[in-house]
């Protein structure tokens, strides 16, 4: 699991997630191969919750490693 900041088209802020990769070429395998990617948010939410996301690889625009 890594995390990661994305950037999707029509939207003005990153996500910060996490996704089931080891880095950002697992990351392109994934992507060149489905049309979603499921992961998490790495940011809880008021409940302490990091919510389960599907994201739409068609979407991406831009992929940035995260500090861990």
């Amino acid at each position: 699991m890594a995390r990661f900041k994305l950037f999707l088209i029509g939207s003005p802020h990153p996500l910060l997630v996490n996704l089931p990769v080891n880095g950002v070429m697992e990351l392109n395998e994934l992507a060149g191969r489905c049309r979603f990617i499921t992961g998490n948010l790495s940011d809880p939410d008021h409940d302490g919750v990091c919510s389960g996301l599907m994201i739409p690889t068609s979407r991406i625009q831009l992929v940035v490693e995260a500090d861990s």
